[in-house]
């Protein structure tokens, strides 16, 4: 008996080593591709950005390059990035189960370009007029090449990640681990946690936190009423 679950468990460790050489390998042949491709992907980045940006040292004009192709990198890998995970935890589930995670992995794909694209085309305009409207006085801004790009990278990307929330509460409610009627119940209380949540995740101002806040309630509240729907379809079959 010991031998079968430590032969398990080995075989789970080395489809768990192969199948994260898959995601690098996928990841970062993307990265090299974007990087072939870095002048366009900057040329697109800063045609939407400000008007003036420096580099404050001889390297900084590559290392923005490389941190805005390894943001490109994981936007392109994505898909694969999360069929790899749910391939890798599908062995483990009922057939019914495997149904949910194989649509789970899909929605999963689609929340976060949703994310990555509502940062991008809604909410990367107002963030910087915000933040230009509190140069005033004696201060200039001038911003640094890379400084921009590491934030428009983490800004798309957490926008991206915390788009996850419907499918971690609809993973909960399945699971029963909560129900619709909990979640409902300690809505302030969730509230309060996405307010933390959004706080650790973006960069230390209080206007990006709201501006993630906003968003993830809303999907929240969404997540709610369909997990409520399938919660009523399952108690009745």
């Amino acid at each position: 008996m010991k031998s079968i679950i430590e032969g398990s468990f080995w075989e789970h460790l080395e489809e768990l080593r192969h199948r994260l050489f898959s995601v690098l390998g996928v990841l970062a042949g993307s990265i090299i591709v974007s990087f072939l491709f870095s002048r366009k992907l900057m040329e697109l980045v800063l045609s939407s950005g400000p008007y003036e940006l420096q580099t404050l040292a001889p390297t900084e004009a590559f290392a923005a390059h490389l941190n805005l192709s390894l943001a490109a990198g994981i936007l392109v890998s994505s898909p694969v990035i999360f069929y790899q995970f749910w391939r890798f935890i599908s062995p483990g589930l009922y057939r019914k189960e495997r149904k949910t995670a194989v649509r789970s992995a899909f929605v999963s794909v689609l929340l976060f370009l949703t994310g990555a694209a509502f940062a991008w085309f809604l909410m990367l305009e107002p963030a910087i007029d915000v933040f230009r409207s509190f140069e005033t006085g004696n201060i200039a801004g001038h911003w640094s090449l890379a400084n921009y790009i590491g934030f428009l990278s983490r800004f798309i990307i957490i926008f991206g990640v915390a788009f996850q929330l419907p499918v971690l509460i609809l993973i909960l409610v399945s699971l029963g681990v909560v129900t619709p009627e909990n979640l409902a119940k300690y809505r302030k209380h969730i509230i309060v946690g996405l307010l933390i949540i959004a706080a650790i995740l973006t960069p230390p101002d209080p206007l990006t936190q709201v501006m993630l806040t906003l968003p993830l309630y809303l999907l929240f509240e969404l997540s709610l009423l369909v997990a409520r729907v399938g919660y009523r379809r399952k108690k009745a079959s």
